[in-house]
């Protein structure tokens, strides 16, 4: 997925495996018509959540991590890898890697429980 296209939704979580040398994204946001027929979701669904897997990462520099919201993922093509940077408020996380991969994805209606 393109930058422009993450930042329609929130990242909630950022996974770090160091045996495979990954890096797992989680977000989640509202769905519009147009994101429903993307994800393939039912007409009653108004809410997506996916998971990015980022492998063979290098690189990591983390200036700062927290848990406070409004945290963008920017991804820029660097020959046949991606540069990504993960920045917001008390947030400065950047690495190197393959380009992303979608590894799961699940639409639902977004409500109480």
């Amino acid at each position: 997925m393109s930058t422009s296209e993450l930042s329609a939704f929130a990242l909630y979580a950022l996974h770090w495996d160091e045996r495979d040398q990954a890096v797992t994204a989680s977000f989640e946001g509202p769905l519009d018509e147009t994101a429903r027929r993307t994800w393939e979701a039912p007409p009653e669904h108004d809410w997506v959540r996916f998971h990015l897997r980022f492998a063979a990462v290098e690189g990591v520099e983390v200036r700062g991590w927290s848990h406070r919201l409004h945290t963008g993922v920017e991804q820029v093509s660097v020959g046949e890898r991606v540069s990504v940077t993960v920045t917001g408020e008390g947030t400065d996380v950047r690495f190197t890697s393959a380009p992303a991969v979608r590894v799961g994805s699940r639409t639902s209606r977004a409500g109480s429980l």
